[in-house]
């Protein structure tokens, strides 16, 4: 089945689905929908789960004091009637078939929870709906989409694909049938191929993109000799990020007698897990934890960095890492998943393999004492940045896959 008609005033109207919004640890998919005015997409936002508000980015404040957000989920049976009603009035046959494949349907509880979704989308002549993770987002996706009769997609990251929020069949069908199919990584197509079926050619890979206008690049870092060398990390504080592995090195590097001092911004549930170890250690006058922080604060400290060091134990491709090579702060990071695809090993920055402290310690000392190599890898990151991470490029790919997949109808569901 064909979606309707482009709008009257000739912009597509893009509705993403997420698990909640707006999310500080998320910040890339604000800035995507943010993105989406320049190239003449509207976009709005259908959340599952009320969002965090301690820190709010630029995009995502604008696009809820826009208005343009609807919260899934927690529907009364009354009000699933009254939108079903509404369906029926603007699209009869096809309300009168997804209810009835709704009713046999396994997710059945998700039909009838999108009901007000789609109800308000198709007052808004929403032309593609768009989840983010391919778990409960996507589940809703398809279901608006079936009600809706717009095409429905996805992005594709790391969790959602490593693991099985959904149940496996779920997923296979779901991204069978859905119109467009994006990810971030070579690494996560290769995956995908292989655990779903995919057709390669069918899985597009689109970064995460930065915005280069707002992470300006600074060459000449100022280190003087005899000073502490300025080490920074980005990321939840919580055990996939490996914040216990970079105190362990760091713990080796000041052995070694390199003067650093370290800033780790992020929150997260091993907070006081990590303050504790970092007193253990002895680094408690050295590192420094300033919690969650505006996206303003992170591009200060990037900007005055010497020295990025990412200790992943897993990661899709992490916007942290492209944001410090934007501003040309050179980066440390593990050898996982997606991260080789951005990060050339001595080139664009040093890659060491993850739970090593002792690999990552010589590799922060090998760069701490090379002012060269830092300028080199700094430059290097820029480039790489421009060339595949340039938040306008990826949008305008993203907007190629969805004005594709208006054009050609919705994938059935099955």
């Amino acid at each position: 089945m064909s979606t309707k008609k482009m709008n009257s005033n000739g912009r597509m109207r893009v509705a993403y689905v997420l698990k909640s919004f707006p999310e500080p640890s998320e910040t890339f998919v604000a800035d995507e929908i943010a993105s989406l005015e320049h190239v003449g997409i509207e976009p709005v936002v259908l959340h599952v789960y009320a969002g965090d508000l301690s820190v709010v980015h630029p995009s995502a404040s604008a696009v809820m004091a826009a208005g343009h957000v609807f919260k899934l989920g927690g529907v009364s049976l009354w009000t699933a009637a009254k939108s079903f009603a509404r369906l029926l009035a603007l699209a009869p046959w096809r309300s009168l078939r997804t209810l009835r494949m709704a009713a046999g349907h396994r997710d059945r509880w998700c039909y009838v929870q999108a009901l007000p979704a789609a109800a308000w989308c198709a007052d808004r002549q929403i032309d593609v709906l768009h989840a983010h993770f391919a778990d409960i987002n996507l589940l809703y996706a398809a279901a608006i989409s079936a009600w809706l009769g717009a095409p429905y997609g996805v992005t594709t990251h790391r969790y959602d694909i490593l693991g099985e929020p959904i149940e496996l069949a779920t997923a296979c069908a779901l991204l069978h049938a859905a119109s467009s199919v994006v990810t971030i990584s070579d690494f996560n197509r290769r995956h995908m191929v292989q655990k779903y079926g995919l057709e390669e050619e069918n899985v597009k890979v689109i970064h995460c993109g930065v915005d280069l206008s707002r992470f300006n690049f600074v060459p000449d870092r100022i280190h003087v000799d005899g000073m502490p060398l300025r080490i920074m990390n980005v990321g939840r504080l919580v055990a996939i990020k490996a914040q216990d592995v970079l105190l362990n090195a760091l713990h080796i590097v000041r052995q070694q007698g390199v003067l650093f001092r370290m800033d780790v911004i992020g929150g997260g549930e091993l907070h006081h897990a990590l303050l504790s170890q970092c007193q253990a250690l002895g680094l408690s006058d050295v590192v420094t934890f300033h919690g969650a922080q505006p996206e303003s604060v992170v591009r200060s400290f990037l900007s005055q960095a010497n020295l990025f060091v990412l200790s992943s134990r897993s990661e899709g491709l992490p916007v942290a890492c492209i944001e410090a090579l934007a501003v040309g702060t050179p980066v440390v990071a593990t050898r996982i998943f997606g991260i080789p695809e951005l990060i050339t090993d001595g080139e664009s920055g040093l890659l060491v393999p993850p739970d090593d402290p002792l690999a990552l310690a010589q590799a922060i000392v090998s760069a701490s004492k090379d002012a060269d190599l830092r300028r080199r890898m700094g430059a290097a990151g820029r480039k790489v940045v421009e060339q595949g991470f340039d938040r306008s490029q990826c949008t305008d790919q993203l907007a190629a896959a969805w004005r594709s997949a208006a054009s050609k109808g919705r994938g059935e569901h099955r």
